[in-house]
């Protein structure tokens, strides 16, 4: 029975990866940037949103978005006030969003037609857990987190803000009357989610929206042009409209420049890196890097398993990734697709920057003196399938030697069990 619920589980994230993958491709070749909004509930996404909504289209871009729930259509409604087309999707107990769900509510939208989009936004179910390893097709994560939470929520919640690719501190006018930490926040997001882009925001007051547009902008390639000024007045309060208002004009959009990841940080040239797990996350930096700018970020539970380790310094929760990583993945699948990943990584290294491929060099030599995951997915890389197959052969060779080996010890140790067949001739 255990073994037909964790099969039943990977084929299920399978068949939505499989569907978000090509949600993706879609949403590339129309050119529309999807974001994917997750938080527990009561942390402000609607409020948030909304006001994102309401500056965006005062600024000409072509907005969307579609709402997760498990019942009723409140957040649909506040949505649509902004003007903007609004879908809800009711999940009846359901407590995230998949790529299924998103695939239908997008096939019959009235009105709404991806390639007249700049943006879409999807408010996912208030979860901070199994939104995480439903991936919806989305360029971008958003993980929002508000001042009346508590500072720890990313320490509680570590696996959703580590997929994350933003993140959001809302109600940040309630901060001194919630006694907020603002400074251990944010060392808590950076600690589980080094380099995220974060924005400290109140949808009432409008801090820190100037600078949250900015960056839909410049992840949208020019769409909603960047602010120079202060952030558009919403109007308050924001009348409740039960339908769906039209959607607007649509305007020219401006093309979509190629997209740009900055690369991991590289190790002073000369000195190499200070330690393993300093070599360990810029490697792993690189083919996280790598797998998003391919199209198919790597879920969590992936990204963590490369910090695996026989011996020496890896994740102290490893335990409990190998556990997770059992039940919903296929470690050949797995291997294959982080392989075609470093073979990409390695090629972009030696056509890039000679330090670059220094540094690649340097940092998996630091890793050499011990027993690390991630080495033998870096040589697996780098065998042709001819070289595989011998690889095979070698070790099918010695266990047949080692089989043959054990025999004759134990015959060495026990002659007298030894019984010789002598056929009858009579």
């Amino acid at each position: 029975m255990t073994t037909r619920i964790v099969e039943l589980r990977r084929g299920i994230l399978k068949k939505n990866d499989e569907l978000a993958a090509g949600l993706r491709e879609r949403f590339t070749a129309a050119g529309v940037l999807v974001l994917n909004l997750v938080s527990s509930p009561g942390t402000g996404k609607t409020a948030f949103l909304q006001r994102t909504l309401i500056e965006l289209r005062a600024r000409g871009a072509r907005v969307a978005a579609l709402v997760g729930d498990l019942e009723t259509d409140n957040d649909a409604q506040r949505l649509a006030a902004s003007g903007a087309p609004v879908r809800q999707i009711n999940t009846h107990g359901i407590c995230h969003l998949d790529a299924e769900m998103i695939d239908k509510h997008l096939a019959d939208w009235e009105g709404v037609e991806l390639g007249r989009l700049d943006f879409l936004f999807i408010e996912n179910v208030g979860n901070l857990v199994c939104p995480s390893s439903y991936d919806l097709g989305e360029r971008v994560r958003v993980a929002l987190l508000s001042v009346t939470e508590g500072e720890d929520k990313p320490l509680k919640y570590p696996t959703m803000f580590n997929s994350a690719d933003a993140a959001v501190i809302t109600k940040m006018d309630l901060a001194e009357p919630c006694s907020f930490d603002r400074e251990l926040a944010l060392k808590n997001i950076r600690e589980i989610r080094p380099g995220i882009q974060i924005f400290e925001t109140s949808a009432k007051t409008g801090e820190g929206m100037k600078a949250w547009l900015n960056y839909l902008a410049l992840e949208g390639g020019g769409r909603g042009a960047r602010l120079d000024g202060e952030t558009v007045a919403v109007p308050q309060p924001i009348p409740i409209r039960r339908e769906t208002a039209p959607s607007p004009q649509p305007v020219e959009a401006t093309p979509e420049p190629e997209e740009v990841f900055a690369e991991p940080e590289l190790a002073p040239s000369g000195e190499g890196f200070t330690s393993v797990r300093e070599a360990k996350e810029y490697l792993v930096g690189l083919i996280d890097d790598e797998a998003r700018r391919s199209g198919h970020p790597l879920m969590e539970v992936e990204r963590k398993m490369l910090y695996d380790s026989a011996k020496g310094w890896t994740l102290r929760e490893i335990d409990q990734v190998r556990e997770t990583f059992n039940l919903y993945h296929d470690p050949v699948e797995y291997e294959e697709k982080i392989s075609g990943l470093i073979r990409s990584v390695r090629q972009r290294a030696r056509a890039g920057k000679d330090r670059q491929f220094e540094a690649w060099t340097e940092a998996v030599h630091a890793l050499g003196r011990e027993k690390h995951y991630l080495l033998d997915l870096i040589a697996a890389a780098g065998e042709t399938p001819r070289l595989r197959g011998r690889r095979l052969k070698l070790w099918l060779v010695l266990l047949v030697c080692a089989v043959l080996a054990g025999v004759a010890i134990w015959m060495g140790l026990h002659p007298d069990e030894i019984k010789v067949y002598v056929p009858n001739t009579h």
